[in-house]
């Protein structure tokens, strides 16, 4: 059996019922997902601490939109879970005494090295330097966490964050970055502010060499004002020091490190930079490949007033997008769960399970942008009928999962392709020849030589809305996709981890 993904089973249009909890208490309680003045809102009431109401998103049509994307998992196994009982390794969570399966593979495993950081940041969910002791896994401990990743049933983890507290202080972060290498980790990421690759380049060009591929790197915006409001301190220098010193490795003769920026985004604080945010990542798209734009989860108290005035939604990005680059509209968002029939086709294809983004179809969104040499953008929806192609690829998988011959059905995908792509709207001097060349070869074994080869700038823009208790849900919870692993190889769902109960 290698289909990845199945049929969504939670409820879907508005208004709906689902299950969330009391920011005060953290038990479970009912809440109603509903339209109000045309935004996505929750509400919910706890017997002992009264009602708490909260934007969800704030468009409406994008909200149902991203349900039409939903496609369940199928699940994991994690055999080296140190706290099974019963022989029972399905992955987990207990809230509130109520059992919550796993539905989703791990898509990116979050391992903390380290709760010790060497910045203090107001707005950091981490809250490293406040938690009063060191949490610091040893190598052997971390070497167990990463066999345990690699060890998932049915879908192997493939893709692994350190993350922290700053987890470029640990004492053997090169020897990490070496054994996840080792272990077969397809894509090793680190979530860093920076400063380490800044004050000692040596030490940037050994976890190169050790294997990491991208960093995940903090940033805010281009000048200090902004960082001094929500990180304490000047960094602007710092975050351009670590784009040169990444230059400055392929002067060495090596490849530089994909950067991913990662703002955290709150209303009325920096929410009028993410024009120029994405601007800027085109500028220097040489080594920067994305933007992760991460609206600010309330992990601590606030008030009613803070939470109206400080909630910035998914939706809130996609609208800053538009009025601050007019790079994209709200059609040319898509939720990650569009591209679970590419992982399912190449599963059944292959007759291997290949990680599927079966995440909840609100919990993230995206948008692919091709930029000329002019400098015109134009968004990957534009010329590519991203519906149809979703569509009729689950279609395909579909009837190739019984066929005999089932590598005929690789024409089909091209063929399906060549009739979603538009040629008239593509980026001047791209041809659908050229592009489907591309995605052949990022497809194929030389994905590196592919994308030299391609001459139009691309950039992803993504949002990743992580929960708080305000506006938890326990259907997402259970299709996250973003998991952590603690030293006696338990899995958590990233919002449980970070803002919940458990």
């Amino acid at each position: 059996m290698t289909r990845t993904s199945v049929e969504y089973t939670a409820k879907t249009g508005l208004p709906k019922k689902t299950k969330s909890i009391c920011p005060e208490c953290g038990k479970i309680i009912e809440a109603t997902i509903l339209e109000k003045n045309g935004m996505v809102m929750m509400e919910k009431d706890c017997p002992e601490h009264g009602h708490y109401s909260d934007k969800i998103w704030t468009d409406v049509d994008l909200y149902l939109k991203a349900e039409k994307y939903a496609t369940d998992g199928i699940g994991i196994h994690n055999s080296m879970n140190e706290t099974i009982k019963d022989n029972d390794d399905t992955a987990r969570i207990v809230i509130d005494n109520e059992k919550i399966d796993m539905l989703s593979c791990t898509m990116i495993a979050n391992v903390d090295l380290t709760n010790r950081c060497n910045m203090h940041c107001p707005i950091c969910f981490a809250n490293a330097n406040d938690q009063g002791y060191v949490y610091e896994p040893s190598f052997e401990e971390v070497h167990k966490m990463l066999v345990a990743l690699r060890s998932e049933k049915p879908i192997a983890n493939t893709a692994v964050q350190f993350a922290g507290g700053e987890p470029t202080v640990h004492p053997r972060f090169i020897d990490i970055i070496a054994d996840a290498k080792k272990l077969g980790f397809a894509q090793i990421q680190v979530a860093t502010n920076g400063l380490e690759f800044v004050y000692h380049y040596d030490f940037l060009k050994a976890a190169k060499e050790a294997g990491l591929n991208t960093i995940y790197l903090q940033f805010d915006g281009m000048d200090d004002e902004i960082y001094l409001r929500v990180r304490g301190r000047k960094m602007w220098a710092n975050k351009q020091k670590v784009l040169e010193n990444c230059r400055k490795l392929q002067e060495d003769g090596l490849h530089s490190p994909s950067i991913v920026l990662v703002p955290v985004i709150i209303n009325g604080v920096n929410d009028n930079l993410v024009g120029d945010i994405v601007k800027f990542a085109f500028d220097n798209s040489d080594i920067i490949r994305a933007v992760n734009f991460q609206p600010v989860a309330f992990t601590g108290r606030v008030t009613k007033e803070e939470l109206e005035s400080g909630r910035f939604t998914l939706t809130d990005l996609v609208d800053r997008v538009e009025k601050q680059t007019g790079y994209a509209n709200k059609d040319d968002w898509y939720p990650v769960p569009v591209v679970a029939p590419i992982s399912k086709f190449a599963s059944i294809l292959l007759g291997k399970t290949k990680v599927t983004f079966t995440t909840h179809p609100h919990c993230g969104i995206a948008t692919y942008l091709f930029q000329d040499e002019k400098g015109n953008v134009v968004p990957f929806p534009r010329f590519v009928d991203i519906d149809k192609f979703s569509r009729e690829l689950n279609k395909i998988s579909d009837k190739m999962e019984n066929a005999r011959f089932k590598k005929l059905y690789a024409i089909k995908l091209i063929k399906l392709l060549n009739s979603c792509i538009d040629e008239s709207k593509m980026p001047e001097g791209l041809t659908k020849k050229k592009f489907i060349d591309m995605i052949s070869g990022v497809m194929g074994s030389d994905s590196k030589t592919a994308l030299a080869n391609f001459s139009w700038k691309m950039m992803l823009l993504a949002g990743m809305h992580f929960q708080d208790s305000y506006n938890y849900d326990l259907e997402r919870v259970r299709r996250c996709g973003v998991h952590y692993i603690t030293p006696d190889c338990r899995l958590y769902p990233f919002c449980a981890y970070n803002s919940g109960p458990e």
